[in-house]
């Protein structure tokens, strides 16, 4: 009889133990990898506008390249004309360098 209460004191030990230990706080033990990544920065039109825009003026080789540019949702369009094809590309790759861009629309037209 008494190896019959001494089973069920260690069962009763046993089950209070394990129920003890799934109350641990797991929250400190996630692994980095089960972490949602963090949310991309925002861009706003206006920030996109100015970069691009900064990228076109100090560039050399668009000296006299008459660029007007348009930023709506982070679709760019850009008119107006250059003088030759690397002038174009140089736009292009510009406009598209900038964080924030989802679409260019090149109008550009070279004469």
């Amino acid at each position: 009889m008494q190896d019959y209460y001494k089973f069920l004191t260690t069962l009763a030990f046993t089950l209070i133990l394990c129920s003890l230990a799934g109350c641990e706080n797991y929250a400190e033990r996630t692994h980095k990898s089960w972490v949602p990544p963090p949310t991309a920065p925002a861009y706003d039109d206006s920030t996109i506008y100015a970069r691009i825009a900064a990228a076109i003026q100090s560039d050399p080789v668009l000296q006299g390249a008459k660029v007007d540019i348009k930023v709506e949702d982070g679709n760019v369009t850009l008119t107006g004309n250059v003088s030759n094809e690397d002038q174009l590309t140089r736009v292009n790759m510009h406009s598209w360098i900038v964080d924030g861009v989802k679409k260019v629309d090149n109008q550009i037209v070279k004469k």
